[in-house]
């Protein structure tokens, strides 16, 4: 395989993006990339079972997590934490719950 180090790379269309808006000339690469998608997830508790309680799990099955109530969740962006929070009742007629973002985590040491 050769690789051309000279050759012009081509131009990000940040329109295949969700609520992308047309290309300007001049438009950085920095705004190009903060409409990519990622993963966003609110974890409330953790808890460590054998794998053989894990076949075991059915509808109505209780499992205990290892925080106790009115510990922040933490809320984790393609894996890695970012911010901590507390939930909220968002909509008490479909079960949905929020996140009120009380701490947001510094730059990550690797970084």
């Amino acid at each position: 395989m050769t690789t051309n180090f000279g050759q012009q790379l081509p131009e990000i269309d940040t329109q295949q993006y969700e609520g992308a808006s047309p290309s300007e000339p001049g438009q950085s690469l920095s705004s190009a990339v903060l409409r990519i998608p990622v993963s966003v997830q609110v974890v409330i508790g953790s808890a460590r079972l054998p794998l053989s309680q894990v076949a075991k799990l059915a509808p109505g099955t209780m499992l205990t997590l290892d925080e106790k109530l009115g510990t922040p969740a933490r809320m984790l962006v393609n894996g890695r934490e970012v911010a901590r929070g507390e939930l909220f009742v968002l909509d008490e007629n479909e079960g949905r719950l929020g996140l009120t973002i009380t701490e947001v985590a510094g730059p990550p040491a690797d970084a």
